[in-house]
């Protein structure tokens, strides 16, 4: 699964990068483009909105609560001047979820656990501001709208054992914009590219999906429901690499007179 969607985005960046450069022409050397990899460790947290989502109906409850996740993707960056930057790109992030539910009553008590896995793919493009502290270090921070896409809706169904089961389910909104704040340093070197690390928020326009979640036994028309919206904002740690400018060093043509 993880290498197929890493080729697709490979493949993405791989077009992108050859058309930018096919239409920039020299005008790579007015504004300076440059293209990167990136990576980020996606950290739940309660300073954004709540990481853990109950629900509960009389006997029934359940609780899912976001994990550790992890981005990948490809970034292309123009420095328009010396301190502005904007940079664009196209993410894939995964996010993990703890499951857990319950059911009580005067005669019984079941209980079960499950982890749910939920994908989606973001178009980022962040206005950066960068300062020099050294001759290869910058300090950048970063601000801008991205556009994200959701392909599929989640399901669990869970059964404990006897007569007993419970389902969950995640409704998504397809598309939607989030917006992402970031700042970091970047270290420079001419022959082996940019290194940069980080720290980005991504705070959400609207919920990650809306969780809802039944409880019902074998044989009985009688169910227990809830309906709750997960929240979709993190933090996270990044890490990101710029391939060096790459100049041929061969004969180079001139333009001129045809003798």
């Amino acid at each position: 699964m993880s290498y197929q969607k890493l080729f697709y985005l490979f493949t993405i960046f791989l077009f992108i990068k050859g058309n930018l450069l096919g239409q920039l022409g020299e005008k790579r050397e007015k504004f300076p483009i440059h293209f990167g990899l990136q990576t980020r460790v996606v950290i739940p947290s309660n300073f954004l909105g709540a990481v853990e989502t109950n629900l509960s109906d009389q006997g029934f409850s359940s609780s899912l609560k976001q994990k550790l996740g992890f981005s990948y993707g490809a970034l292309v960056r123009a420095d328009f001047t010396k301190n502005i930057t904007i940079e664009g790109g196209i993410n894939f992030i995964q996010r993990h979820f703890n499951a857990s539910m319950t059911y009580t009553d005067s005669i019984e008590f079941i209980k079960d656990t499950n982890r749910l896995t939920f994908i989606n793919y973001e178009l980022p493009l962040t206005g950066i501001v960068k300062i020099q502290l050294g001759k290869s270090i910058f300090s950048m921070v970063g601000l801008g709208p991205a556009f994200t896409f959701k392909p599929t809706s989640v399901k669990l169904i869970d059964q404990p054992g006897g007569k007993h089961t419970f389902y969950h389910t995640g409704s998504v909104k397809k598309f939607g914009i989030d917006l992402n704040a970031q700042i970091g340093f970047e270290y420079r070197t001419k022959k082996s590219g940019f290194y940069y690390f980080g720290g980005s928020a991504k705070i959400p326009s609207s919920y990650l999906f809306n969780w809802g979640g039944k409880y019902s036994q074998q044989g009985s028309s009688n169910y227990l429901i809830d309906f709750a919206k997960v929240n979709g904002a993190f933090l996270s740690l990044d890490l990101r690499y710029y391939f060096p400018k790459i100049r041929n060093s061969g004969v180079q043509f001139k333009p001129g007179p045809i003798e």
